[in-house]
């Protein structure tokens, strides 16, 4: 089964945070202080509130990963990647300051506090305290080994990740999903997939991410 126009990395991102119950911003810019342009952008910025639940009676069972976080807001500055996960440079590179940068834009943490936090993430890539859990979070098609000795703590999801967990939603809640007139494109397209086998979405996603990528490719 082929699109014309195949699914993006982004875009299906987006749905596995949406579905987890995160609210997101897409392609986040962060602004320099002092002149025109952009110092980088977040592929998606996101914050998921602690006692959400999709449902009244039963509700939705989100991934672990995000409900182990209790009591606080969960938020993700999330790199997505069509191949391995990895995280930009300027994530990890401390004399940029973007961190600070989206820190401030956010707004959760006291201007005081800024410097502080902004040290952690770049060292762990997580901070914790009683206002809300932050995360760097990396989703790629295989997890990277060089980052995860660095950053033990920052989540890497791979696509068969998060098409399970798609696709499960989609079976389990079948009613509950049916209508969704409102949906995306993205959205509609991996409903459409859901019918087929488990084995048969899950590949047929990673083949169009795979074809995008390669359309995406800067020509040499």
């Amino acid at each position: 089964m082929r699109e014309v126009k195949p699914i993006d990395s982004e875009n299906l991102a987006y749905w596995y945070f949406r579905l987890n119950g995160f609210l997101t911003t897409v392609n986040f810019v962060v602004h320099p202080d002092s002149r025109c342009g952009q110092e980088t952008d977040v592929d998606i910025l996101g914050v998921r509130f602690p006692y959400r639940a999709e449902l009244l009676k039963n509700p939705m069972v989100d991934e672990e990963i995000f409900t182990k976080v209790k009591h606080k807001p969960y938020i993700i500055i999330a790199e997505v990647k069509s191949q391995t996960c990895n995280l930009n440079g300027p994530w990890v590179q401390r004399e940029r300051m973007n961190i600070h940068r989206v820190l401030r834009a956010i707004g959760v943490f006291p201007e005081a506090s800024v410097d502080r936090i902004a040290k952690q993430i770049y060292e762990k890539g997580v901070f914790e305290n009683q206002l809300a859990y932050l995360s760097l979070f990396c989703v790629g098609n295989q997890i990277n080994q060089d980052l995860k000795q660095k950053y033990p703590e920052v989540p890497q999801i791979t696509w068969k990740n998060v098409l399970e967990f798609i696709y499960s939603r989609f079976n389990t809640y079948k009613i509950q999903k049916a209508s969704h007139p409102q949906w995306d494109w993205t959205g509609q397209r991996l409903w459409k997939y859901a019918n087929s086998a488990q084995e048969d979405f899950i590949s047929n996603i990673i083949e169009q991410l795979l074809t995008q990528h390669k359309r995406q490719r800067p020509q040499t």
